[in-house]
């Protein structure tokens, strides 16, 4: 399929700003199973320069300056994407510690963040949060993506989606004393289940395409961002997995971005000096523009 999508964020600030420094982690990238065909970028007061470069996960990320005196930044990031129609089936994928086993013999960029996804991140704790979901799986060393799979399944039918619940600080204890959250806390959950098993999983962030009830037109704006997570089978890569909706993310999702957590794949952070208290705007649309079509495959950045 191929899709555009514009995603605007809109700052207003109640005084005027004198600088704000800004990064964007919002430039889809080309993976196994989507193109990225092209990407804008447009940002409103202009700034002198705009870097685009990439990170230590592979994700292009944009920074810029702004350095004259401002009360509103609109910042829009309009792209072109085509994803594969056909969803790759699941390997039969080796048990846990064999899983690790075979990852310790190997040194490529795949395995190298596999690596670094085994361990504690900047918004996820490998400690005892977790104990009580791990409890609820079976204690067999399955597959690591049959486990994945279970996963996905048990945070689906076990835990209610509310918008507003959290927020980007709510510790994942909350998330499970309560049982209750957003996709964020979803792909932290299973993330920190995965690691806390000794299974690597990485977050991952982008979009999904949604459609509007028969016979109704789709709002602009309507659309937002989503997330969900990624584990690494050492025999076969990275295969992805959305517990907000109990399935395996297809033609439908758009990747923009992954990393240990949300933290390392914030939309966009920064710096402003002045311009007192401010006020967030974000809209997102995803457009369906053709028929679908199958992909070559394409080697992950």
């Amino acid at each position: 399929m191929k899709f555009t999508i514009r995603h605007r964020t809109h700052y207003g600030y109640a005084a005027i700003a004198s600088q704000s420094y800004n990064q964007i982690c919002l430039l889809p990238r080309s993976t196994r199973t989507q193109t990225c065909l092209q990407t804008g970028l447009e940002v409103q007061p202009k700034p002198e320069h705009v870097e685009r470069k990439v990170d230590q996960f592979g994700n292009e990320v944009a920074t810029f300056n702004l350095s004259v005196e401002h009360r509103e930044c609109d910042i829009i990031i309009t792209s072109l994407i085509e994803t594969a129609d056909t969803l790759e089936p699941l390997p039969l994928s080796a048990p846990q510690q064999q899983n690790l086993t075979t990852l310790s013999s190997l040194h490529h960029n795949d395995a190298l963040m596999a690596k670094d996804c085994l361990l504690g991140s900047p918004s996820i704790a490998i400690d005892h949060s977790v104990d009580s979901i791990i409890n609820e799986l079976p204690a067999n060393d399955l597959p690591v993506l049959e486990y994945a799979n279970l996963l996905t399944s048990h945070i689906f039918t076990t835990f209610t989606y509310e918008s507003g619940f959290s927020s980007l600080v709510t510790p994942l204890t909350d998330i499970v004393a309560a049982r209750r959250g957003v996709c964020q806390d979803f792909a932290h959950l299973a993330i920190a289940v995965m690691r806390r098993q000794g299974i690597p999983a990485r977050y991952v962030s982008g979009y999904l395409e949604t459609l509007p009830p028969p016979g109704q037109e789709k709002l602009q704006g309507s659309d937002a961002s989503h997330a969900w997570f990624a584990v690494y089978s050492a025999s076969d890569g990275w295969y992805d997995f959305d517990p907000t909706n109990n399935k395996r993310p297809d033609a439908q999702y758009i990747t923009t971005a992954w990393g240990r957590d949300y933290a390392d794949v914030v939309p966009v952070k920064g710096v402003v000096f002045g311009g007192g208290s401010h006020t967030l705007t974000v809209e997102v649309d995803v457009t369906r523009i053709d028929a679908p079509a199958t992909l070559e495959p394409v080697v992950p950045q």
